[in-house]
């Protein structure tokens, strides 16, 4: 089965090819291009709603603010294998880090790294991006956004507050904000955001209780709704969580890695399999050692409880972020300060990768997002 597939990256001055348009073949790994958007500034993480419509990405622009302050979300029509610019809006900080859509798919929420800012923005039913959520340039709208504060232990990168990501629990009731900085996940009561975005701190996350300084980086939901995983960068760890309704309850925590490696490597982004029976965690290593990987874990769908399988090399520097072809038996990787993006056969018992495709050239690649054939 061939899949429209949109890749996320970085830009600069000279490299401007943001959004690479691939179509990707499910059934042998095999990869090819389609287009290329180069109208956006880092359209780095992206969201495409069920029906494969319209898709979202975080965007810096000029026009926005100054550098900075000059971060924003767009929105796009999708045409066949065309992207059709629809509108943006400017948060008010920098480009954000994160970004996706709630359940209902009436609102964007997102993360901001540097400035540690994390929002939401409805969404009109032609889906574009309500202009009434826009930030202003350095200043909050407690409405829609909020900006956290503090620091950690971990110095330097636990310096001042980093929102990493922010998602919201599938039954729509709080927006959960990571912060690497803060060792928490705080939770905002998103179900009445019109209200403003407030915490909920019976339901947020407190890492620090066992993991302090390890810096919670993204969080994922298990398709149970019951379950959550949490990567942490700095400790190279993951967690999970149950998902009671009111709040969460810590079930385990793992290390990803050898000692060795855990000194060389920093943590990215986690992940689970279709049927939830795996959990997937990428490996950047900082240290050009040949670290770079993905841990994989057997977990219970019940308990929440996880099993290391295997710590999976993928041959390339710095896989930030990866995503499997639907259907589980291929894996597209970027490998960022490789500018690839490589395509991997999973071995699902072994819990290996092996190279199968590969495109060089692709500058700073990221995220993946795959549209169903059929929409």
């Amino acid at each position: 089965m061939k899949y429209i597939t949109y890749v996320g990256s970085y830009t600069d001055a000279t490299r401007k090819e943001g959004i690479h348009i691939l179509e990707s073949d499910s059934s042998t790994g095999d990869f090819r291009t389609l287009g290329v958007v180069d109208t956006l500034e880092n359209p780095t993480y992206m969201a495409l709603n069920c029906d494969c419509t319209r898709l979202y990405t975080v965007v810096g622009r000029n026009t926005f603010g100054p550098r900075g302050r000059d971060g924003g979300l767009a929105a796009f029509s999708v045409k066949g294998d065309r992207l059709e610019f629809i509108n943006e809006i400017p948060t008010g900080w920098t480009t954000p880090c994160y970004v996706a859509l709630d359940p209902s798919e009436k609102a964007l929420v997102y993360a901001e790294y540097s400035c540690g800012t994390a929002g939401y923005a409805n969404l009109r039913p032609d889906g574009s991006i309500d202009p009434s959520f826009a930030g202003a340039a350095g200043e909050i709208n407690p409405l829609c956004q909020v900006q956290h504060v503090g620091d950690g232990p971990n110095k330097p990168r636990q310096d001042k507050a980093h929102a990493h990501c922010s998602i919201v629990t599938p039954d729509g009731r709080f927006q959960m904000v990571v912060d690497l900085t803060l060792d928490q996940i705080k939770a905002y009561d998103f179900a009445n955001r019109a209200s403003g975005m407030k915490e909920v701190v019976s339901a947020s996350i407190d890492t620090r209780r066992f993991a302090p300084g390890a810096g919670p980086r993204h969080i994922v939901f298990h398709p149970n709704g019951k379950l959550a995983f949490v990567v942490f960068e700095l400790g190279n760890l993951v967690a999970s969580f149950r998902y009671t309704g009111l709040g969460f309850e810590h079930v385990a925590t793992r290390p990803l890695l050898g000692d060795e490696a855990m000194k060389a490597c920093k943590a990215a982004a986690v992940k689970l399999s279709e049927d939830g029976t795996q959990l997937f965690c990428s490996n950047r290593d900082i240290s050009r050692s040949g670290y770079d990987s993905i841990t994989v874990f057997d977990i219970d769908p019940v308990t929440g409880d996880m099993e290391f399988l295997n710590n999976a090399k993928v041959g390339g520097a710095y896989p930030r972020d990866f995503e499997f072809m639907p259907g589980g038996k291929f894996c597209l990787v970027g490998l960022k300060e490789d500018w690839r993006v490589a395509s991997f056969a999973y071995d699902r018992a072994k819990g290996s990768f092996a190279e199968v495709a590969r495109m060089e050239g692709v500058y700073r690649p990221l995220f993946f997002k795959f549209k169903s054939p059929s929409a």
